[in-house]
C-alpha cells in the first residue's frame, strides 16, 4: 500500500505541476502546510513561488511558514529509497536536495530507477517500431494485390496498366526495405529486453517491487 500511495502522489504532483495559477478561491482556501507536503511529496519540487505570485494577483497572501514545514515533511516522504526508484523509473527528474540522512540511498535508488526507465523505454520504443513496421508491411501486401488486380482487369488502358506495373514495382521495393527495417527492429529489441532482464537480475527488488 505504501508504494501505492507514492505513485498517487506522484500523479496527483504531476498535474499540480502543469498548473501556473490558482483561482482566488482556491488561495483562500488553502492550506499551505498541505500544498508544500503534496508538492514536496509528488515530485520533490518547491512551488511556493509560483504559488505565492498567483494569490498575490488574486489579492492572497501566502503563508511561506507553513508552506516550508509541510515541504519539509514531504521531503521527508520523497526522499525515500523505494519513492526515488519508482519516480525515476517514470522518467522524473529531480534536481533538489534531500535531507542528509536519506541522500545515499535516494540517489542510489535514483540513479538504478533512470537506468530501469531508458533500458524500458528504449523496449518500448522499439516495440511501437515493429508494430508501425508490421502495420505498413500489411498496407503494402494490400496495396499491391490492388495493383494486381488493376493488372488483371482487361478494361485498363495501356496508360493505367503502366501506372499500375510500376506503383507495384514500387511498392515490392518498399517491402523489400520494410522487411529488412523489421529484421533489425526485431534484433534490437531482443538486445533491448535482455538489458531489462538483465537490470531486473542486477536490480532485483531492492528498492521497490517493479
Amino acid at each position: 500500500m505504501k508504494y501505492g500511495i507514492l505513485a498517487a502522489l506522484a500523479l496527483f504532483g504531476a498535474a499540480l505541476a502543469g498548473c501556473e495559477t490558482m483561482s482566488a478561491e482556491e488561495c483562500v482556501a488553502a492550506d499551505w502546510r498541505a500544498l508544500g507536503f503534496n508538492d514536496a511529496a509528488s515530485n520533490g519540487a518547491d512551488r511556493f513561488g509560483s504559488r505565492a505570485e498567483s494569490c498575490g494577483e488574486q489579492g492572497v497572501v501566502a503563508d511561506q511558514t507553513a508552506y516550508a514545514s509541510g515541504f519539509a515533511e514531504g521531503m521527508d516522504r520523497f526522499c525515500q529509497a523505494p519513492n526515488a526508484f519508482q519516480f525515476a523509473r517514470r522518467g522524473g527528474s529531480f534536481s533538489g536536495s534531500c535531507p542528509s540522512e536519506l541522500q545515499y540511498d535516494f540517489y542510489a535508488a535514483y540513479n538504478d530507477g533512470r537506468r530501469v526507465h531508458e533500458a524500458e523505454s528504449e523496449f518500448s520504443a522499439l516495440r511501437s517500431e515493429i508494430s508501425s513496421l508490421e502495420s505498413r508491411l500489411n498496407e503494402i501486401d494490400d496495396d499491391i494485390r490492388s495493383r494486381e488486380g488493376g493488372l488483371a482487369d482487361p478494361n485498363k488502358t495501356n496508360e493505367e496498366r503502366e501506372w499500375l506495373r510500376s506503383d507495384r514495382d514500387r511498392l515490392r521495393r518498399e517491402r523489400r526495405d520494410v522487411i529488412e527495417n523489421l529484421r533489425l527492429a526485431e534484433e534490437r529489441v531482443y538486445f533491448a529486453q535482455r538489458r531489462v532482464d538483465d537490470l531486473r537480475f542486477d536490480i532485483g527488488s531492492r528498492w521497490a517491487p517493479w
